[in-house]
Protein backbone atom coordinates (compact mmCIF):
# COMPACT_ATOMS: atom_id res chain seq x y z
CA UNK A 1 0.00 0.00 0.00
CA UNK A 2 2.88 2.35 0.79
CA UNK A 3 4.54 1.50 -2.52
CA UNK A 4 1.29 2.16 -4.39
CA UNK A 5 1.04 5.63 -2.86
CA UNK A 6 4.69 6.50 -3.39
CA UNK A 7 4.56 5.49 -7.05
CA UNK A 8 1.39 7.49 -7.53
CA UNK A 9 3.05 10.50 -5.87
CA UNK A 10 6.03 10.18 -8.22
CA UNK A 11 3.70 9.99 -11.22
CA UNK A 12 1.87 13.13 -10.09
CA UNK A 13 5.17 14.99 -9.61
CA UNK A 14 6.22 13.99 -13.10
CA UNK A 15 3.00 15.54 -14.36
CA UNK A 16 3.51 18.90 -12.69
CA UNK A 17 1.87 18.43 -9.30
CA UNK A 18 3.55 19.65 -6.13
CA UNK A 19 3.55 16.70 -3.72
CA UNK A 20 4.21 16.91 0.01
CA UNK A 21 3.88 14.32 2.78
CA UNK A 22 1.58 15.63 5.54
CA UNK A 23 -0.26 14.55 8.66
CA UNK A 24 -4.04 14.60 8.23
CA UNK A 25 -5.41 16.75 11.09
CA UNK A 26 -8.42 14.62 11.98
CA UNK A 27 -8.57 12.06 14.81
CA UNK A 28 -9.39 8.82 13.00
CA UNK A 29 -9.96 6.87 16.20
CA UNK A 30 -12.47 9.39 17.53
CA UNK A 31 -14.23 9.48 14.16
CA UNK A 32 -14.70 5.72 13.97
CA UNK A 33 -15.93 5.67 17.59
CA UNK A 34 -18.49 8.32 16.69
CA UNK A 35 -19.57 6.29 13.66
CA UNK A 36 -20.15 3.20 15.76
CA UNK A 37 -22.19 5.24 18.27
CA UNK A 38 -24.29 6.67 15.45
CA UNK A 39 -24.80 3.23 13.93
CA UNK A 40 -25.85 1.77 17.27
CA UNK A 41 -28.26 4.62 18.05
CA UNK A 42 -29.87 4.61 14.61
CA UNK A 43 -30.24 0.83 14.60
CA UNK A 44 -32.06 1.04 17.93
CA UNK A 45 -34.34 3.79 16.60
CA UNK A 46 -35.05 1.76 13.46
CA UNK A 47 -36.12 -1.30 15.42
CA UNK A 48 -38.32 0.80 17.71
CA UNK A 49 -40.22 1.75 14.55
CA UNK A 50 -40.25 -1.84 13.29
CA UNK A 51 -41.62 -3.07 16.61
CA UNK A 52 -44.40 -0.47 16.43
CA UNK A 53 -45.21 -1.62 12.90
CA UNK A 54 -45.18 -5.31 13.81
CA UNK A 55 -47.06 -4.86 17.04
CA UNK A 56 -44.56 -7.06 18.88
CA UNK A 57 -41.03 -7.03 20.22
CA UNK A 58 -38.28 -8.12 17.85
CA UNK A 59 -36.00 -10.97 18.90
CA UNK A 60 -32.51 -12.17 18.13
CA UNK A 61 -34.01 -14.63 15.63
CA UNK A 62 -35.43 -11.77 13.53
CA UNK A 63 -32.04 -10.50 12.34
CA UNK A 64 -28.35 -11.19 11.88
CA UNK A 65 -26.28 -11.41 15.09
CA UNK A 66 -24.35 -8.17 14.43
CA UNK A 67 -27.57 -6.26 13.81
CA UNK A 68 -28.93 -7.58 17.10
CA UNK A 69 -25.77 -6.49 18.90
CA UNK A 70 -25.98 -3.00 17.39
CA UNK A 71 -29.67 -2.73 18.26
CA UNK A 72 -29.25 -3.77 21.88
CA UNK A 73 -26.16 -1.60 22.34
CA UNK A 74 -27.92 1.38 20.80
CA UNK A 75 -30.68 1.24 23.40
CA UNK A 76 -28.18 2.69 25.88
CA UNK A 77 -27.06 5.60 23.66
CA UNK A 78 -28.40 8.91 24.96
CA UNK A 79 -29.52 11.75 22.73
CA UNK A 80 -26.61 13.84 24.03
CA UNK A 81 -24.08 11.12 23.17
CA UNK A 82 -25.59 10.74 19.70
CA UNK A 83 -25.50 14.52 19.13
CA UNK A 84 -21.86 14.70 20.22
CA UNK A 85 -20.98 11.91 17.81
CA UNK A 86 -22.43 13.86 14.89
CA UNK A 87 -20.64 17.00 16.08
CA UNK A 88 -17.35 15.11 15.75
CA UNK A 89 -18.10 14.68 12.04
CA UNK A 90 -18.74 18.40 11.66
CA UNK A 91 -15.42 19.16 13.36
CA UNK A 92 -13.59 16.74 11.07
CA UNK A 93 -15.32 18.28 8.06
CA UNK A 94 -14.11 21.73 9.11
CA UNK A 95 -10.56 20.45 9.65
CA UNK A 96 -10.45 18.87 6.20
CA UNK A 97 -11.99 21.92 4.52
CA UNK A 98 -9.23 24.03 6.07
CA UNK A 99 -6.61 21.51 4.93
CA UNK A 100 -7.93 21.59 1.36
CA UNK A 101 -7.37 25.36 1.22
CA UNK A 102 -3.65 24.46 1.05
CA UNK A 103 -3.84 20.94 -0.41
CA UNK A 104 -6.59 20.51 -3.04
CA UNK A 105 -6.01 16.73 -3.09
CA UNK A 106 -5.06 14.26 -0.38
CA UNK A 107 -3.56 10.94 -1.52
CA UNK A 108 -3.81 7.79 0.62
CA UNK A 109 -3.97 4.05 0.04
CA UNK A 110 -7.45 2.70 -0.59
CA UNK A 111 -6.82 -0.32 1.64
CA UNK A 112 -3.92 -1.05 3.98
CA UNK A 113 -3.28 -4.46 2.47
CA UNK A 114 -4.48 -6.76 -0.28
CA UNK A 115 -7.86 -8.41 -0.07
CA UNK A 116 -8.19 -11.39 2.29
CA UNK A 117 -8.94 -14.87 0.99
CA UNK A 118 -12.64 -15.43 0.49
CA UNK A 119 -12.54 -18.26 3.04
CA UNK A 120 -10.76 -16.17 5.70
CA UNK A 121 -13.30 -15.46 8.48
CA UNK A 122 -13.61 -11.91 9.75
CA UNK A 123 -15.85 -12.95 12.66
CA UNK A 124 -15.22 -15.87 15.01
CA UNK A 125 -17.85 -18.24 16.38
CA UNK A 126 -17.14 -16.87 19.86
CA UNK A 127 -17.91 -13.37 18.61
CA UNK A 128 -21.16 -14.56 17.02
CA UNK A 129 -22.18 -16.12 20.34
CA UNK A 130 -21.36 -12.87 22.15
CA UNK A 131 -23.45 -10.89 19.67
CA UNK A 132 -26.46 -13.06 20.42
CA UNK A 133 -25.85 -12.67 24.17
CA UNK A 134 -24.94 -8.98 24.01
CA UNK A 135 -27.33 -8.10 26.86
CA UNK A 136 -25.06 -9.96 29.27
CA UNK A 137 -22.50 -7.13 28.91
CA UNK A 138 -22.57 -3.71 30.50
CA UNK A 139 -23.28 -0.76 28.15
CA UNK A 140 -19.59 0.19 28.14
CA UNK A 141 -18.55 -3.41 27.46
CA UNK A 142 -21.08 -3.61 24.64
CA UNK A 143 -19.52 -0.61 22.91
CA UNK A 144 -16.04 -2.07 23.42
CA UNK A 145 -17.19 -5.35 21.91
CA UNK A 146 -18.60 -3.62 18.81
CA UNK A 147 -15.27 -1.86 18.28
CA UNK A 148 -13.26 -5.06 18.77
CA UNK A 149 -15.56 -7.03 16.47
CA UNK A 150 -15.00 -4.59 13.61
CA UNK A 151 -11.28 -4.11 14.25
CA UNK A 152 -10.02 -6.81 11.81
CA UNK A 153 -11.87 -5.26 8.87
CA UNK A 154 -11.03 -1.72 10.00
CA UNK A 155 -7.35 -2.67 10.14
CA UNK A 156 -7.51 -3.74 6.52
CA UNK A 157 -9.39 -0.64 5.37
CA UNK A 158 -8.73 2.37 7.63
CA UNK A 159 -8.62 5.10 4.98
CA UNK A 160 -11.95 5.26 3.17
CA UNK A 161 -14.42 5.91 5.99
CA UNK A 162 -13.45 9.51 6.65
CA UNK A 163 -14.80 10.84 3.36
CA UNK A 164 -18.16 9.24 4.16
CA UNK A 165 -18.29 11.06 7.50
CA UNK A 166 -16.97 14.47 6.37
CA UNK A 167 -18.90 14.61 3.10
CA UNK A 168 -15.82 15.02 0.94
CA UNK A 169 -15.75 13.43 -2.53
CA UNK A 170 -13.19 10.67 -2.95
CA UNK A 171 -12.15 8.26 -5.70
CA UNK A 172 -10.30 4.95 -5.64
CA UNK A 173 -8.06 4.10 -8.59
CA UNK A 174 -6.70 0.59 -9.35
CA UNK A 175 -3.10 1.61 -10.02
CA UNK A 176 -0.96 -1.10 -8.42
CA UNK A 177 -0.21 -4.82 -8.50
CA UNK A 178 1.86 -6.55 -5.84
CA UNK A 179 4.55 -9.11 -6.62
CA UNK A 180 1.93 -11.78 -5.97
CA UNK A 181 -0.29 -10.25 -8.65
CA UNK A 182 -2.90 -8.88 -6.23
CA UNK A 183 -4.36 -5.41 -6.84
CA UNK A 184 -4.03 -2.41 -4.55
CA UNK A 185 -5.68 0.93 -5.09
CA UNK A 186 -4.95 4.53 -4.21
CA UNK A 187 -7.50 7.00 -2.91
CA UNK A 188 -7.70 10.69 -3.75
CA UNK A 189 -9.83 12.98 -1.58
CA UNK A 190 -10.86 16.51 -2.58
CA UNK A 191 -12.77 19.39 -1.04
CA UNK A 192 -16.56 19.40 -1.17
CA UNK A 193 -17.84 20.18 -4.64
CA UNK A 194 -14.55 19.23 -6.33
CA UNK A 195 -15.64 15.99 -7.98
CA UNK A 196 -14.48 17.40 -11.31
CA UNK A 197 -10.92 17.64 -10.06
CA UNK A 198 -10.97 14.01 -8.98
CA UNK A 199 -12.24 12.90 -12.37
CA UNK A 200 -9.58 14.95 -14.16
CA UNK A 201 -6.78 13.34 -12.14
CA UNK A 202 -8.31 9.90 -12.65
CA UNK A 203 -8.30 10.55 -16.38
CA UNK A 204 -4.63 11.53 -16.14
CA UNK A 205 -3.76 8.19 -14.55
CA UNK A 206 -5.82 6.36 -17.15
CA UNK A 207 -4.35 8.04 -20.21
CA UNK A 208 -0.75 8.85 -19.23
CA UNK A 209 0.13 6.43 -16.46
CA UNK A 210 0.48 2.69 -16.58
CA UNK A 211 -2.83 1.46 -15.25
CA UNK A 212 -1.20 -1.20 -13.08
CA UNK A 213 2.19 -0.48 -11.50
CA UNK A 214 3.98 -3.59 -10.24
CA UNK A 215 6.31 -3.87 -7.23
Amino acid sequence: AVAAVRRAATFLEQNGFEVEEIEVPTDGGALIDSYYLMNEGETAAMFDQIEASLGRAVTVDDMEPLTWALYRTGRHISAATYSNALAAWDQAGYQMATLHETYPLVLTPTTAMTAPRIDQPMVSEAQLDQMRDIDALTPAAQQRFIFDQWLPSLTRSPFTQQANLTGEPAISLPTHLTKAGLPLGIQLVAAKGQEGLLLQVAKLFETQGRLLLKD
